[in-house]
């Protein structure tokens, strides 16, 4: 078994791998205070893994804090991914692959895994993701937007002029609390939508949507088109590269 770990800006998630599947075990605040205690909580019962793969974009802190745990409760190999020229069928279309968040590479390759056809790839976190994958497994570049938290955030002025942020049931309010946050969705809902049109004639063909992340289920409603939910895409992609791991 080897031990799957994404650590996002938001959360902590993790899975057990093993040949053939993995298994979703829980998640957590990226919280740096209390991470290693979350970590104890959640996962020192587990059986010592052969390796602990990580998927980390929380920073640097977070990352060794994480390491040190799994260093200390089991002395076994912590690996933290990066993102590469090519892998596992899927072509980096970053000059410098490097600069590819690594959440994103990982992403394509789950992707990759799940559909082994064009796709667009939305991961719907702190920051909203947009990532083109043709059939050949080509990398054809992204786009990057605020998530629905951080938006409400820059907005929290006007909020505090016209109330707290409400739900909305229309695209036009009648408040100020659900017009803002009509703003934020369709804000959201809008680059996808225009993602989505601009990739059919780059491609010539209309791609799947694959839509992640923890905002996932809040804008699936809202598109018009055939979505495919992956809730762990980031997960799926780390557990491709064990299985290639000897």
């Amino acid at each position: 078994m080897k031990l799957l770990i994404d650590i996002g800006n938001s959360r902590v998630k993790w899975a057990r791998s093993e040949p053939g599947r993995y298994t979703f075990g829980g998640a957590f605040a990226t919280d740096a205070s209390s991470l290693a205690e979350a970590c104890e909580s959640q996962m020192a019962a587990l059986p010592r893994p052969e390796a602990v793969l990580v998927s980390n974009v929380a920073g640097t802190r977070a990352g060794r804090l994480l390491a040190d745990w799994a260093s200390a409760r089991w002395d076994v190999p912590v690996r933290f991914l990066r993102s590469e020229a090519s892998a596992l069928g899927v072509v980096n279309a970053y000059p410098n692959p490097a600069q590819l968040g690594v959440d994103r590479w990982l992403g394509l390759i789950g992707a990759w895994r799940t559909r082994r056809d064009a796709c667009c790839i939305v991961s719907a976190g702190t920051a909203l993701t947009i990532d083109l994958l043709d059939a050949e497994g080509r990398h054809r570049g992204g786009v990057i937007g605020p998530g629905l938290a951080m938006m409400r955030a820059a907005l929290a002025s006007l909020e505090a002029l016209g109330g707290a942020a409400e739900s909305c049931d229309g695209f036009f309010c009648n408040r100020t609390g659900s017009a803002l946050s009509s703003g934020i969705l369709h804000s959201a809902v809008g680059l996808i939508r225009e993602s989505q049109a601009r990739a059919a004639r780059l491609l010539a063909t209309e791609p799947e949507l694959l839509l992640t992340g923890g905002d996932a289920e809040t804008l699936r409603p809202y598109l018009e088109t055939p979505v495919r939910l992956v809730p762990h895409l980031v997960l799926e992609g780390l557990h491709a590269v064990a299985e290639r791991m000897p």
